[in-house]
């Protein structure tokens, strides 16, 4: 579907202005001269100011142009259940993450999708382990943020 950037940045627009006011609720960070909500805020002005250009361009060009369409890609059965795959595994993830973990449900969700795209089953299977392990790394180590570990919980460092 292809909905004109008018409505989409209408739609960024209300999620730039729900962010801003959430960001503000944040409780500040001891010792800081920010709190938690300063990065949240700042990307929620980013997203707002790009929003309205979004909108007006879209409002000039807009001329004999539908407000919504059935994008090209949608017409075409394997793209459209590549997608519907790609939405189904999110929901997949959300579901089972706390119960199954992040680094199986990572590494499933990519060799599924890498299959789907006919990617050979040896290289899938490595760049799926590679990414669910940096990635683990980066959210684990360097944010500390945790991610589900799930059947792993005993394993993990």
């Amino acid at each position: 579907m292809k909905v004109s950037d008018v409505i989409s940045g209408a739609l960024f627009l209300a999620l730039a202005a729900f962010v801003f006011v959430y960001a503000q609720t944040l409780p500040p960070m001891p010792g800081q001269r920010y709190g938690a909500g300063a990065f949240p805020t700042l990307i929620a002005l980013g997203l707002g100011g790009f929003s309205l250009l979004m909108i007006a361009q879209a409002w000039r060009r807009r001329a004999g142009t539908r407000w919504v369409a059935l994008a090209d890609w949608a017409r075409d059965g394997k793209t459209l259940g590549n997608f519907l795959l790609a939405l189904a595994l999110i929901l997949v993830y959300v579901f089972f993450s706390e119960r199954i973990g992040f680094i199986p449900l990572s590494i499933a969700i990519l060799l599924i999708l890498f299959w789907r795209q006919g990617i050979r089953l040896g290289t899938g299977a490595a760049v799926a382990v590679v990414a669910t392990l940096a990635i683990q790394f980066a959210f684990s180590d360097m944010l500390r943020v945790p991610l589900p570990r799930g059947l792993l919980a005993g394993y993990l460092w």
